[in-house]
């Protein structure tokens, strides 16, 4: 069988737009057709549906918070300030109004200004002599001699005479039984000084051992030596004073 060429071509169009509407056709009773209850899985994506609505005038008055009245700060009362008393100016006497211009009054001076010395800056204290007069023969007042403060010949003098009675006084040396017995020990610094006439002074404890006991017999060894040593001729007619460390330990004993 042979078909004209535009038979065949309407034959085409009609079948085309048949097709189209069987497609729309099943398309609407898949949407719109009642169909059985639909089942949600894990799987199953959910649909959220939202709509947005602008909010009304009443509730945004609702929802806005009440202004809070404020009340206004007292005003303070005004504070009356006493005013200052007028002084009243004494009236000119007669005599001062009768006398001559020609003469100048002479300022009054203030009772204070009398009454207070000038105030400026004070004097300068007097000197104070170092060094006191040196007292008659045999006494050690005024500067002693030291091994600090001596220079030359006489800083070895000093040394020599420590030296003379630390070997004498070695000789008299006692350890306390008492401090034996108690295990004390320790060192003391006893000063000695000499006057003028060659005489040893009663020594002083110038650093305690801690232990009186021991103080005390470093004070009476030191006394007996310096009553034996020999005197340097150069210290002769000088007061010195020589400081003596002592010594207490137990294991010397």
């Amino acid at each position: 069988m042979t078909f004209h060429s535009l038979d065949a071509r309407e034959l085409a169009k009609r079948r085309l737009r048949q097709a189209i509407v069987a497609s729309l056709v099943i398309h609407v009773l898949v949407l719109f057709w009642p169909g059985p209850p639909r089942v949600l899985t894990k799987d199953t994506p959910s649909v959220l549906h939202a709509t947005l609505r602008s909010p009304q005038p009443t509730e945004l008055a609702l929802a806005k918070p009440p202004a809070r009245a404020v009340s206004p700060a007292p005003t303070p009362a005004p504070t009356s300030v006493p005013s200052a008393p007028k002084v009243l100016k004494p009236e000119p006497s007669t005599l001062e109004q009768a006398r001559p211009p020609s003469v100048p009054q002479t300022p009054a001076v203030p009772a204070e200004s009398v009454a207070k010395p000038a105030t400026g800056p004070a004097p300068a204290p007097a000197a104070v002599a170092t060094s006191a007069p040196a007292g008659p023969a045999g006494s050690t007042s005024g500067v002693l001699l030291t091994e600090t403060n001596a220079s030359g010949e006489t800083v070895d003098s000093l040394r020599v005479y420590r030296m003379a009675v630390a070997v004498q006084a070695r000789r008299f040396k006692r350890y306390p039984a008492q401090a034996m017995a108690s295990g004390w020990e320790g060192s003391a610094d006893i000063r000695l000084e000499v006057g003028s006439d060659g005489r040893p002074r009663a020594a002083s404890v110038v650093r305690s051992s801690g232990h009186e006991l021991l103080d005390r017999a470093a004070l009476t060894m030191i006394d007996a030596g310096a009553l034996r040593a020999r005197l340097p001729d150069t210290l002769r007619g000088k007061a010195f004073a020589v400081v003596l460390p002592v010594f207490f330990n137990l294991d010397d004993e």
